[in-house]
């Protein structure tokens, strides 16, 4: 798959239960935010390859605007799909500056975002949340995050 194969949008009503498809039972992502693109309060970008979708990214709208959420399926990482979201993301936002979380526990995501030119800003948060789990179990992680920045 090549990056310019994709079809990065965001998401519309009808492909909710394409996306739903691919969550742990009961886990109610895609749902939730479809609520809050309605809300206006974000937009959830899906990448599209053919009917398959490979990946989304979430840009919430605040003061400080930031990507959240983004996942490349499995089988589609490595072949420029997470810097093709961020690329949209960072259309879509235009001008002013975009931040993205990344754990200190996932060195090949902060080495992507580095080299799409995001700087280390130092503040760490510390977030603890509830997930589904692949076999549908509820779990609960807590994970540190630093915040970077890139100035659009």
């Amino acid at each position: 798959m090549a990056a310019e194969s994709l079809d990065i949008r965001p998401l519309e009503e009808a492909e909710i239960t394409v996306i739903e498809g691919s969550e742990p039972p009961g886990q109610g992502f895609v749902r939730a935010m479809w609520a809050l693109q309605r809300a206006g309060s974000s937009t959830l970008l899906g990448a599209w390859e053919g009917a398959e979708n490979v990946g989304s990214a979430e840009i919430r709208w605040s003061d400080e605007v930031e990507l959240a959420n983004l996942s490349v399926r499995a089988g589609a990482r490595g072949r420029g799909v997470g810097s093709a979201l961020i690329a949209a993301a960072e259309r879509l936002v235009g001008s002013g500056s975009l931040s993205i979380g990344v754990g200190a526990d996932n060195p090949r995501a902060r080495a992507l975002y580095e080299r799409l030119g995001y700087d280390g800003t130092g503040e760490l948060t510390t977030t603890t949340y509830e997930y589904m789990d692949d076999a549908g179990i509820r779990r609960i992680a807590t994970e540190t995050d630093e915040r970077l920045i890139k100035h659009l």
